[in-house]
């Protein structure tokens, strides 16, 4: 039987405070046109902003699908869905707390319904597995590192969704490897090891659950 892991409830929440940490006291100034870089990011403009802050920008919106492919599962109180929808917009500033306080001793839904069922299927996880793999081709292919990191110096939004990539990367493959404990799922050979990989690991489990 799964156990409750004060060690991870302790991860968790020294992610939240770093993030918070970083976006309110080292963060760079926010952009004079915080909206028309929002839009440039949107429309993936590379003439205005790096292949690497349009593949990051776009992985935020990776990550939050994988949660929700997971934490929808849980029965617990409190619910899931507000903290999980919440981080398409705020990130880990949302969905940490959430991490922190829920419930693993309640078992995880039984019958859920099509909604649940189909983010928690294989061809969702082989979706989002493509789309990230596609997003991080793109960044390594056409971006620059040298042009990102000067860009995250003067973009406070550039910069925190950086950080919160980081974070979220990092709290998605904790959640895995719990999801896949609390299931009893047991994994061997390739798999076993590429499960372990940043980022993509835990993306490739949900297409393999």
């Amino acid at each position: 039987m799964f156990t409750d892991r004060r060690s991870d409830r302790w991860l968790f929440a020294v992610l939240w405070l770093l993030l918070l940490a970083y976006a309110l006291l080292f963060a760079p100034a926010v952009p004079a046109d915080l909206l028309g870089q929002l839009r440039d990011l949107a429309l993936a403009r590379v003439q205005a902003v790096d292949p690497i802050a349009i593949a990051v920008f776009n992985l935020l919106g990776v990550l939050p699908v994988a949660f929700l492919a997971i934490l929808l599962f849980d029965t617990g109180k409190p619910s899931p869905w507000p903290f999980a929808l919440g981080s398409f917009v705020l990130g880990g500033v949302v969905l940490l707390p959430y991490l922190v306080i829920r419930d693993l001793r309640a078992p995880l839904q039984p019958a859920p319904g099509a909604f649940v069922r189909a983010l928690g299927s294989r061809i969702t996880g082989l979706v989002l597995l493509l789309t990230a793999l596609g997003l991080i081709g793109f960044a390594v292919l056409a971006g620059d590192l040298s042009i990102f990191a000067a860009q995250r110096q003067d973009s406070a939004f550039i910069a925190v969704m950086s950080a919160d990539l980081l974070v979220l990367t990092i709290a998605l493959h904790r959640c895995a490897v719990m999801d896949r404990q609390r299931r009893g799922l047991r994994l061997s050979g390739w798999s076993a090891l590429a499960v372990q990989t940043p980022l993509l690991g835990p993306l490739l489990y949900l297409a393999l659950r």
